[in-house]
């Protein structure tokens, strides 16, 4: 006499409601280690997120950042700055790339208009600082190739900069003084906003830095404004994320020839965070699944005693069932659904809750999460293979007891 799978799973059920209070136990310890699983693949998929938000608002995926190298000991030699023939000599060599952008900073200017003083940082910068930024003018226009050329007197000021110097009034024609040269403002950036959901400390506009920026053309920033202004910084942006680590290469190269082997500079791209932040986010997934796969392999090894405990009080039911028909085959399937039933229970209930508390570990870790629909298919998946994996042994040695032996069991 077969047992169909419907009748296992009647079974099963009713046993689970039999043994309440045992099966509660053994569920609740499937439904923290599934939580714990939602939870970290949530703080993953958040972190990524942010980190992508964050450098597409800051230039994209295609690209390279030059900076002085802190680490190196400046003490042996060399300088962390570029001459103009230093940086057109580097844009001769490196044609595949879509823009430029060295720059100069200057953090000890002054704005004045009409008695009011606005005080810091200003930016020389060529006309590829739009698109290596990915930033451009909400008002006016950016200074082109011929200002650059001319050296002209010309300023594009950032959102806060335009509201707090003009208030209401149109800023575009108006000439402000900077350290002693008049300048005409021809631009106002667009306001930058990015705000970190996770909250804390960082939940303003993170951007907000840039808005107080103001920008003058490169040659009119080393021409007029002191003799030692140097490019110090740029951006390079390539022509796709795939060419972005190659020219990444060539470009620490040429640095390395430019300046006889010292690495007074750092080249990083967004390639490369992205692969850390993803080695990051693998080892941080490594450790926090570890430890929910811990917590279900502890609820494995009690749901394996619970139904070896079963089998003990059942040992009469199950000889009767061989006696009269059943297969060793039925009895096995018997036990393995009923294992599978708790645990696909507790995943269920560790998929519900572990969504419910999101917003509250997003609220006290301070960081971004995000849902991932695929979060629900892992988690369910290791607790059935949780079942599979543990009810084995008990739902063998179900089906093969001798059934003579079982029908004398008390």
């Amino acid at each position: 006499m077969a047992i169909s799978l419907r009748e296992s799973l009647h079974i099963g059920i009713s046993d689970i409601l039999m043994r309440k209070i045992r099966s509660a136990v053994t569920i609740l310890g499937i439904v923290l280690g599934v939580m714990c699983i939602m939870v970290v693949l949530a703080i993953i998929s958040g972190m990524n997120a942010s980190t992508l938000s964050w450098m597409e608002e800051r230039g994209g995926a295609s690209k390279i950042d030059v900076y002085r190298n802190w680490d190196y000991d400046f003490s042996k030699g060399g300088y962390a700055s570029l001459s103009l023939a230093e940086v057109s000599r580097i844009r001769e060599l490196i044609p595949e790339a879509k823009a430029m952008n060295p720059q100069v900073q200057m953090w000890d200017k002054t704005l004045t208009f009409r008695g009011l003083n606005y005080a810091d940082a200003v930016m020389g910068v060529l006309p590829d600082f739009q698109i290596a930024e990915n930033w451009y003018p909400a008002r006016g226009r950016f200074f082109g190739n011929l200002d650059v050329r001319e050296s002209s007197n010309v300023v594009v000021i950032g959102s806060s900069v335009a509201r707090d110097l003009f208030g209401t009034r149109d800023p575009l024609g108006q000439n402000l003084n900077m350290g002693g040269i008049m300048m005409q403002v021809i631009g106002v950036m667009e306001e930058k906003i990015w705000k970190n959901e996770g909250g804390g400390p960082w939940s303003g506009n993170v951007l907000e830095y840039l808005n107080r920026q103001s920008f003058i053309p490169l040659s009119t920033a080393m021409n007029k404004f002191g003799g030692d202004n140097k490019v110090n910084s740029m951006q390079i942006i390539a022509q796709s994320p795939d060419q972005a680590l190659l020219l990444q290469k060539k470009l620490n190269t040429i640095l390395l020839n430019i300046k006889q082997g010292k690495e007074v500079f750092r080249v990083t791209s967004a390639q490369e965070q992205m692969q850390q932040m993803k080695q990051n986010a693998q080892v941080f997934s490594m450790i926090f699944i570890l430890i929910g796969v811990i917590s279900l392999f502890v609820g494995g090894i009690v749901i394996m005693n619970i139904m070896l405990a079963s089998i003990k009080e059942r040992t009469r039911e199950i000889g009767v069932r061989l006696a009269v028909g059943a297969r060793r085959f039925d009895v096995f399937i018997q036990f393995m659904v009923q294992t599978v039933l708790i645990t696909s229970i507790g995943g269920i209930l560790g998929i519900v809750s572990g969504f419910s508390i999101l917003n509250l570990v997003s609220g006290f870790l301070q960081m971004p999460m995000k849902p991932n629909p695929n979060m629900i298919m892992v988690a369910l998946l290791v607790s059935v293979g949780v079942g599979l994996i543990f009810g084995i042994a008990p739902a063998i040695k179900a089906s093969n007891l001798d059934p003579v032996i079982a029908l004398r069991e008390e």
